[in-house]
């Protein structure tokens, strides 16, 4: 180990989660499993089977037995998909058992070749709407140094990730009535309503607003436009996440997870999840998401409500991979939607 404790090398966590198995430490041994994944050295089998047999009498083998075998038989260390930028996701994408990895840190500059491990044709995918728009738009460079790229039009992908482009978006394709209602100024919006940035991510800079003067707060007495947007707010519990893969508006697959929160108007992250489950979509609500989605291809994330009356309402596209499908999602659903991407897809299309 490198001076403040860190594994340097595969050997070292063998032989350090080893000897705590041998000494019965198996909190030591859980605990170094971890510390080798936190400093992005991928534990071995062996690692595994030391920590397993360290923590035999607690409930934790069982879990890391389960971890193992999403692995597979035979664990492909070749790349066939990379992810970028470089997220700590390893440890999920390792359970899907198809080769996914988080290990490129690209998010534009110079064009990165395959990195040594890597399949060739591997697909590279975005888990960032910057880095998804970034792809886009350098498609032909990156084809050339040696991946495979999902092809889709850059402002495909820059209308749908911005919060405001996307609402006129749906409403040109008849499909407004589906996504919130938006307002052009504070006097003469709905409270309590969303305030949230055209551009972002997790629920930054995300309120939900009760007044004209709360807006103008925030907004610090700038106006909505070109930054802001002010949108309905749909109350409930009941959110969802979808994960699509989709071809120009054909949806080949999805996996959907309804969460119950603990508040009836919130923002995501802040608020408490109480549950969540893996759901269907009604084929009405795939029909309007497939006229949402009609230009793209590629995985992207929606996420939607329902109103009181039942109606759709999509209030974020995000064209990426998103932390749905990689921590909520069953590992082998994930590994399908990962293997038809590879299967159905043609980068020329």
């Amino acid at each position: 180990m490198r001076p403040g404790g860190k594994f340097t090398a595969p050997q070292q966590s063998e032989a350090c989660i080893c000897a705590s198995r041998r000494a019965s430490a198996w909190q030591s041994a859980l605990s170094l499993l971890q510390e080798a994944w936190n400093v992005d050295l991928e534990p071995t089998v062996e690692c595994y089977s030391h920590t397993i047999r360290a923590c035999s009498h607690h409930e934790i083998a069982s879990k890391l037995r389960a971890e193992l075998k999403h692995w597979g038989a035979a664990p492909d260390h070749v790349a066939r998909f990379h992810t970028t930028p470089m997220m700590k996701w390893a440890r999920e994408l390792k359970q899907y058992g198809c080769a996914v990895k988080s290990e490129i840190n690209w998010q534009g500059g110079p064009v990165p070749k395959p990195p040594e491990g890597t399949q060739p044709g591997c697909w590279l995918l975005p888990n960032q709407d910057g880095v998804a728009l970034e792809i886009a738009a350098r498609q032909r460079e990156l084809r050339e140094a040696g991946w495979r790229i999902i092809s889709v039009e850059p402002h495909v992908v820059s209308t749908l990730r911005n919060k405001a482009s996307m609402l006129e978006y749906a409403k040109e394709k008849g499909i407004g009535a589906s996504t919130p209602r938006c307002f052009g100024t504070a006097g003469e919006a709905e409270y309590p309503c969303i305030l949230k940035p055209e551009l972002g991510t997790f629920g930054k800079d995300t309120h939900v607003v009760r007044s004209e003067e709360e807006v103008d707060r925030l907004t610090r007495g700038e106006g909505l436009a070109p930054k802001w947007v002010l949108q309905e707010l749909v109350p409930g519990r009941l959110e969802y996440s979808i994960t699509l893969l989709v071809l120009k508006g054909v949806v080949v697959d999805y996996v959907n997870t309804l969460y119950e929160y603990d508040g009836e108007e919130y923002v995501w992250p802040f608020v408490k999840e109480v549950r969540h489950e893996y759901v269907s979509v009604p084929q009405a609500h795939l029909d309007v998401m497939r006229i949402l989605l009609s230009e793209f291809s590629g995985i992207c994330c929606l996420g939607y409500k329902l109103r009181g009356d039942g109606s759709l309402c999509i209030f974020e596209v995000n064209p990426r991979i998103g932390g749905d499908l990689v921590f909520e999602c069953p590992k082998p659903r994930a590994r399908a939607l990962f293997e038809k991407l590879d299967a159905m897809f043609d980068e020329r299309i």
